[in-house]
């Protein structure tokens, strides 16, 4: 797949409805088998780190050859202990087969060549400066790993983040409902009160935070591009694009918010 299709794969996806409505499972339903896609790759999955229990849960897997989501194998400190450790550590980590480091000896052999894996690449996932996630990706030939690989793996990464933090906002409105429920009061006004915070919320979720989801995938975007001066221009310019759409949907809003 040419360079600009791999990278236009993963952009469309900023426009997901998961994505802005926060649903993450069906979001990362969607996006690992265009990471797998673009990546030309065996295997992908994503797992969740639970701070809790210091370990890795396997949320969901992508198997190229199945064409199915399946479950992964989950990591945790019984099964790879350094090789966790190395994964909470690295911002980003591509093993091969041939890797002769001790501290990832024991993850090589028992999981890429026991499984006829030949290569591996990882990116950790981080939330309101906490590890949230890791994104790991599987070969089975050796891989030449190059910088529009990476760059797709960053901007998943980045996609990830956004959504958790859609999920986020939608448990947050419902707590305001709740509340909201609570209050004494009219109950003309109090009904009048929530259906503007409902259509307040649903603007927000689907007109502002598409080109802000969009900004935020570019700017990583731009920082991986920074030496490539073709590539840096046409990157800037849709960022300049999508940051008037963002100011005209804030524009909209506020009218809104005036009018009311």
């Amino acid at each position: 797949m040419p360079k600009e299709n791999r990278i236009d794969a993963i952009m469309k996806l900023t426009m997901s409805e998961a994505l802005q409505s926060g649903k993450f499972k069906d979001f990362i339903s969607e996006l690992i088998p265009v990471v797998c896609n673009s990546l030309n790759a065996f295997r992908v999955s994503f797992w969740l780190h639970r701070t809790e229990r210091d370990e890795f849960e396997s949320i969901q897997c992508f198997d190229m050859e199945s064409r199915e989501a399946c479950n992964g194998e989950a990591l945790d400190k019984s099964t790879f202990p350094q090789f966790c450790q190395t994964l909470k550590s690295e911002p980003f980590l591509h093993i091969e087969s041939t890797n002769e480091s001790k501290e990832l000896e024991e993850f090589v052999v028992d999981h890429l060549l026991k499984n006829k894996l030949r290569s591996w690449a990882s990116i950790q996932i981080w939330n309101e400066h906490n590890l949230f996630g890791i994104l790991a990706v599987e070969w089975k030939a050796n891989k030449d790993f190059t910088e529009v690989d990476q760059m797709i793996m960053v901007t998943a990464a980045s996609l990830i983040s956004r959504c958790y933090d859609a999920l986020l906002r939608l448990k947050e409105d419902f707590l305001h409902r709740s509340e909201l429920s609570s209050l004494k009061g009219e109950e003309k006004e109090k009904e009048k009160l929530a259906r503007k915070l409902s259509d307040h919320a649903f603007y927000t979720s689907h007109s502002i935070r598409h080109p802000l989801s969009t900004i935020l995938a570019l700017i990583d975007l731009i920082k991986l591009n920074w030496e490539n001066r073709e590539a840096y221009e046409e990157l800037l310019q849709q960022l300049k694009i999508e940051t008037m759409n963002l100011d005209d949907a804030i524009r909209v809003m506020t009218a809104k918010i005036e009018l009311d």
